[in-house]
């Protein structure tokens, strides 16, 4: 014990130095959140105002006379002189936004307490453009409306007879989960991965090309040893990474007071200590699986590019599991609750909404301790090899 402590003091120091891995474990993921939820706030609250008050051009065709009262407005321009036929392609090619076309019987249809038809072209790209010119089809459907109840001398109940009523029966954090479940573990995932890849990749491939392992392996320790002191210096970084995370989190809540507060107080009944219990449990296992799996990989190369060249598909690898935690329907199982990383990510989720199955949770942590010994094994394996170790 004594000689994989002296390892991980030693490695921890050699790491500590490298500001590569500094910034990879420790400033980036603590920045990460912070500056992801600036940018995407900014960002949407610019596009959305740009779209909101920005000039649209519209072509309408045989519309009632009345319905150009409802589209005064400083930023609609009526487009005229073009036919129909026209006035599509000139959408297509983006010289006008969109073309309302009235059924020839639009008008018959309205006068005969019928349905009138109104063809909307448009391009769906245009995020709300149909928002801003269903709006004020809205407000002259709701005009003919309260002339019909008027006509026929009933209430406006008489013709919606029935209401729907919504009442979510989803509490806060259940609701927080799905939307913001998938996002975090996401992070926790990716940030322990490259959190375990860029010290792998200097304390054995860098150590490995520079000759220093050669010098390591003639003290009187096991070699095992000294790829355990290795392997746990590396799930280390990649577990303090995922920390960091956390951290960027809590710095987030400060830093954006305009969250709605039934999220805030969701959010901060989350973070919690079982939350971070529960967190560390899987984590801890999945950032010694990465070390084992990395290692045995990166023990493979003779350079450092070499190296990289091995690990960066895997990157990959791990992507696609915590990509589909996201998706809809992919639920925690009796059989997604086996997979590695992807049961991380979904249970992450159930913690969050505090749905989780205490079961499920059992198992994903026995099977992430099993999967990490057994890439114990598999790194020591390729470690005891001369051809592997030495160049």
């Amino acid at each position: 014990m004594k000689t994989i402590l002296t390892v991980i003091r030693k490695e921890l120091l050699d790491t500590l130095r490298d500001k590569r891995t500094l910034i990879t474990a420790i400033l980036l993921p603590m920045l990460l959140i912070p500056v992801l939820m600036f940018g995407v706030t900014k960002l949407q609250s610019s596009i959305l105002k740009k779209e909101q008050t920005k000039d649209i051009k519209i072509a309408i065709y045989q519309a009632p006379e009345s319905f150009a009262n409802y589209l005064q407005d400083e930023s609609i321009e009526i487009v005229e002189g073009l036919d129909i036929e026209d006035a599509k392609a000139a959408v297509e090619n983006d010289s006008i936004d969109a073309v309302l076309e009235f059924a020839p019987d639009f008008q018959a249809n309205v006068d005969q307490m019928k349905s009138g038809t109104i063809n909307l072209n448009y391009k769906t790209t245009e995020l709300m453009l149909y928002k801003r010119i269903s709006g004020k089809i809205e407000v002259f459907k709701t005009d003919i409306l309260q002339d019909r109840v008027k006509q026929l001398n009933i209430t406006t109940e008489a013709i919606n007879p029935v209401v729907i009523q919504q009442n979510d029966m989803a509490s806060s954090k259940e609701r927080l989960g799905k939307i913001f479940g998938g996002f975090l573990p996401y992070m926790f995932i990716i940030m322990c991965f490259s959190g375990c890849m860029y010290p792998a990749l200097d304390l054995i491939t860098g150590e490995k090309e520079k000759g220093t392992i050669e010098t390591l392996l003639t003290v009187p320790a096991s070699r095992f040893n000294i790829l355990l002191g290795k392997m746990l210096t590396i799930a280390f970084v990649g577990l303090f990474s995922a920390i960091m995370i956390i951290l960027g989190l809590f710095i987030s809540l400060k830093l954006f007071p305009d969250i709605p507060a039934e999220f805030l107080t969701a959010i901060n009944g989350v973070i919690s200590v079982k939350f971070v219990l529960m967190m560390f449990a899987m984590l801890i296992p999945l950032s010694v699986f990465f070390a084992g799996v990395l290692s045995a990989l990166v023990v493979r190369a003779n350079s450092f590019k070499e190296a990289q060249s091995i690990v960066t598909p895997l990157t990959f690898v791990v992507l696609i599991p915590a990509m589909l935690a996201m998706l809809p329907g992919i639920d925690l199982t009796w059989k997604t609750v086996w997979i590695p990383i992807l049961n991380i990510a979904l249970a992450t989720k159930e913690i969050i909404a505090e749905t989780i199955e205490m079961k499920y949770f059992f198992v994903i942590v026995v099977s992430l301790i099993i999967f990490a010994l057994l890439s114990v094994i598999y790194s020591h394996k390729q470690f005891s090899k001369e051809n592997m170790v030495l160049k």
